[in-house]
């Protein structure tokens, strides 16, 4: 039945689509569609970024309350940081702007401080196959050398479902990560058109004519993760629009069935 909803609904869209719909309670994919197919992350890749901030935490090698300085060579357009008179904020500060409000000046502080290399190392051995982080944030330059930053979405699907089950660092830290991504200020995507009630911690993201948004969403029936990635669209509203119906047509489903089918 989901199957039969989301391919109806994708054939009045226009671009190319990956979706993924798991039930985690149950432990069952109920929908995939071109769930290998690499693609450029926008800021989902930031979901790892944060992980291995964390990692380093648990491992002793980095105070979350530790302050750091940032420059104004480091500040980079539509960015908060850039806005602000104040140029000191701590690891976690950091952490909470790159995920909340998907902060590009503090995503790019925070990758100089932890290292791409490392970053992509905790991705592999988290037996991510296809993400990979290859430049910073707003760097266009980089970006047209061919230095994208890329994930499939089974990947992110993988990281989000062990941050679920805590398979990640420790318990406590998988939902401490959760929460914060579960305070994300866009109400779009996603989870624009579920009823106002409903937690969903998640991570969109957004480049020209693409638009992605992987997260859990927690419901009375059951908890699933909900990942749709589309790119060669029309325009960035054409691709928020597509992702909040396919997200509402499938949660109404659930909720007219008790439950995911």
């Amino acid at each position: 039945m989901i199957e039969k909803i989301i391919n109806t609904t994708l054939m009045t869209m226009e671009g190319d689509f990956s979706i993924i719909v798991k039930d985690l309670n149950r432990d069952i994919l109920l929908f995939e569609k071109d769930a290998e197919r690499q693609i450029p992350s926008a800021s989902t890749i930031k979901i790892l970024i944060m992980v291995e901030a964390y990692r380093r935490y648990i491992n002793g090698k980095l105070d979350l309350n530790e302050k750091i300085s940032i420059y104004n060579a480091e500040k980079v357009e539509f960015s908060l940081i850039s806005e602000m008179n104040t140029n000191h904020y701590t690891v976690k500060d950091l952490i909470i702007l790159m995920m909340t409000i998907s902060d590009n000046t503090a995503t790019n502080v925070l990758i100089g401080l932890l290292g791409m290399d490392d970053i992509n190392n905790l991705g592999r051995e988290l037996g991510l196959r296809g993400t990979n982080l290859q430049r910073k944030m707003m760097d266009f330059e980089a970006a047209m050398k061919g230095r994208q930053n890329l994930t499939i979405p089974s990947d992110l699907v993988k990281l989000m479902e062990k941050l679920y089950r805590n398979e990640i660092l420790t318990p406590t830290a998988c939902q401490e990560m959760l929460k914060i991504m579960s305070t994300t200020v866009s109400k779009d995507f996603i989870i624009r058109d579920l009823p106002v009630d409903i937690k969903c911690a998640h991570k969109p993201g957004e480049l020209d004519c693409i638009n992605h948004d992987i997260g859990i969403i927690y419901t009375p029936s059951c908890d699933y993760i909900l990942g749709i990635f589309a790119t060669n669209l029309k325009d960035n509203i054409q691709g928020r629009n597509y992702i909040a119906q396919l997200s509402k047509e499938l949660f109404d489903h659930m909720v007219k069935l008790g439950g995911l089918k």
